[in-house]
């Protein structure tokens, strides 16, 4: 790039190493104040087309680059990277809603990105007997389309890149129109370290996404988001054959124990469901606690809710922002009106919040029925069911009774029982005495309608690859 700082209040999409821009422009705004953030470019058919030739071109080469140049290169971006931590963060601030501290939690989790992808190695098997010798190993599948949400733009972003560039594929990012500054301002970063069209980025609106999942020339999809539009993602894929890795959503259960410290879990079973206003893909959406400790748990839960202030971003004490925006906003509004026209209960009720913004106090629903709206749907946002069961096996069917599989919990004392009926869980991660901590170290991955395959981990770099066995006749 020509500049030697980047520029926080100037976006473009990058096509074959170049900043772009367009005839027609749109805008995200700022969830704390719904007021009009930075322009950015609406990509056209053309810019599709060249972003995909772009790719396909710079594949032939990057495929062959040594590995270690690749690690090489993605060092690089990332000491690149590293100074402008706090530039990402307010970037994330202004256009998720994010509180500080939540904003720079995603802004620095960009380096344990790079760390984990800086550590992986292709495997190879080699096996050999009287006649040949079978050599299994990992090849890039080509030109990968990553269509990012709106949630963690950053993180699920460069999650989906790092193990792209690293296997020797290139790919093209399509950023949510929600939420697309990050994404767009990292990929121009990577322009100074990587040849042009290895690491492209388009977006605008809503005919991006489908235009890269139908076209011919792009080899695999990675995609983030809700279920229905995965669904969508997979049947168009199938025209092409392309190989698709959907992260959807989630409707997580946590299975809370007798013999659990109430005023120790509660508040971490509270922070589960609310952290980020409930809008990350496994926060805890259903709360079953055993009948023996409902009241006290309940009790304390609101407690602790009840500490959490909900405010403006940029104030230290702020817990909780906004819902990032007016669609979800206005959906959670429904469940909430859902829950008080069919009568039930509520423990900690919404209260309204004056002054313009996305803002929605969080609430608790005090034991609805099981077939409620509140507890089939996935939230996404600060409203959350908590629930009574008496019969462990009973819970374990409520718990792994939707189609979902994302993640789930399991609280108690005795950390065995736990891990027993962890495994049990028909979801991809779950935690035992924790909320939803994920790593990348460790496989991100859905079960049932939340997705298939995986990313992150020692092996989620593989689903980049396709496998290759080459038979050596003696």
């Amino acid at each position: 790039m020509a500049e030697s700082t980047l520029n926080f209040e100037t976006f473009f999409n990058i096509v074959n190493g170049k900043r772009r821009a367009s005839d027609n422009t749109t805008f995200s705004v700022d969830p704390s104040t719904e007021s009009r953030l930075w322009d950015v470019p609406v990509a056209t058919k053309h810019d599709v087309e060249d972003a995909v030739r772009s790719a396909k071109e710079a594949f032939k080469s990057w495929s062959m680059t040594p590995f270690e140049e690749r690690v090489d290169r993605i060092l690089q971006w990332k000491h690149l990277y590293e100074p402008y931590i706090e530039d990402f963060t307010k970037l994330l601030m202004a256009e998720c809603g994010k509180p500080r501290a939540v904003a720079a939690g995603e802004a620095n989790e960009i380096l344990a990105l790079f760390d984990h992808n800086l550590q992986l190695r292709m495997p190879e098997e080699r096996l050999e007997d009287d006649t040949r010798i079978a050599i299994t190993r990992h090849v890039p599948v080509g030109v990968v389309a990553a269509i990012c949400p709106w949630n963690f733009p950053l993180v699920l972003s460069v999650g989906k890149i790092l193990p792209a560039l690293l296997t020797g594929c290139s790919i093209i990012v399509k950023p949510s129109p929600f939420t697309p500054y990050s994404a767009l301002k990292m990929i121009e970063l990577a322009q100074k370290v990587f040849p042009p069209g290895v690491v492209q980025a388009i977006g605008g609106d809503d005919s991006i996404g489908p235009a890269l999942v139908q076209h011919p020339d792009i080899n695999k999809i990675s995609f983030t988001g809700s279920s229905a539009t995965g669904k969508r993602i997979m049947a168009s894929a199938a025209a092409t054959l392309k190989r698709v890795t959907l992260e959807l959503g989630g409707n997580d259960p946590a299975i809370v124990y007798p013999d659990v410290d109430i005023e120790k879990t509660a508040p971490e079973v509270a922070q589960g469901c609310f952290v980020f206003c409930g809008q990350v893909c496994v926060a805890t959406k259903r709360v079953y606690v055993h009948e023996s400790i409902y009241e006290p748990f309940l009790k304390a839960m609101v407690n602790a809710v009840s500490r959490m202030e909900v405010g403006k971003v940029e104030s230290p004490s702020t817990t909780l922002g906004p819902m990032q925006n007016k669609m979800q906003y206005e959906k959670v509004q429904g469940l909430v009106a859902d829950s008080k026209a069919q009568g039930y209960k509520f423990a900690l009720a919404p209260r309204p919040i004056e002054g313009g913004g996305y803002y929605i106090s969080p609430s608790i629903v005090d034991n609805p029925p099981l077939n409620a709206r509140i507890v089939t749907e996935e939230q996404f946002g600060p409203i959350v069911p908590v629930l009574k069961w008496s019969d462990e096996k009973d819970v374990i069917a409520c718990a792994n009774g939707t189609t979902s599989g994302l993640g789930a919990s399991v609280w108690s004392a005795d950390v065995s029982r736990a891990e027993r009926v962890a495994r049990q869980m028909q979801a991809g991660s779950v935690f035992v005495n924790s909320w939803a901590k994920t790593t990348p170290r460790a496989m991100l991955s859905g079960h049932k309608e939340s997705g298939i395959g995986g990313e992150w981990g020692s092996t989620g770099f593989l689903e980049y690859c396709n496998t290759q066995v080459v038979h050596l006749f003696k």
